[in-house]
């Protein structure tokens, strides 16, 4: 099995590679190949991440997903465990200590149709490979949620890697696949 460390240290230099433009174009290939899909067509709430600089935009999806008149909710983080909390145009956000923005106050819920999940690497199975802390896998476990992972496609990882406690998405969606 593949060393976790490692291949989070590969995938970060293949990520620094990209230029800003090229990252730009291929999320919002991503993004739209998203919000074709029938299982966010149909979902009436959405849960999202807050992109930082190694993970395919999602502000605009956010924005779209709202004037859908889509149920959005991003990450609050505290300690060790990430909540869902409700947002809209108004909400206000800070940046929390890993320097990703998340909303001041809201709702949280547990009770959310699709979830677009971020991905430090990902295999052919759906396996997820992520920061390391465990938000992601803590907070799937709980949820009853579709689960679609977004990436870039220098983002695939061609060796195992997962373990028993880490949690399969339902999909994993790049600029080059479905």
């Amino acid at each position: 099995m593949a060393d976790k460390r490692q291949l989070r240290i590969e995938i970060k230099e293949r990520l620094q590679r990209m230029t800003e433009v090229e990252k730009k174009k291929m999320s919002d290939t991503i993004f739209d190949k998203v919000l074709s899909c029938d299982e966010f067509k149909n979902a009436k709430s959405v849960f999202c991440y807050m992109s930082d600089f190694n993970e395919p935009y999602s502000i605009d999806f956010i924005k779209k997903a709202i004037r859908l008149g889509k149920k959005v909710y991003v990450p609050k983080t505290d300690e060790d465990t990430m909540t869902a909390v409700e947002i809209d145009e108004d909400t206000e956000f800070w940046f929390n200590k890993y320097g990703i923005l998340e909303p001041k106050c809201g709702q949280s819920s547990e009770n959310i149709d699709f979830t677009v999940v971020p991905v430090v690497g990902f295999d052919s199975q759906n396996n997820r490979l992520g920061h390391g802390k465990a938000y992601y896998d803590k907070f799937l476990s709980k949820v009853k949620t579709y689960k679609c992972g977004v990436a870039f496609e220098c983002q695939r990882i061609d060796v195992p890697f997962a373990e028993i406690s880490d949690v399969p998405l339902d999909r994993v969606i790049t600029n080059e696949s479905n």
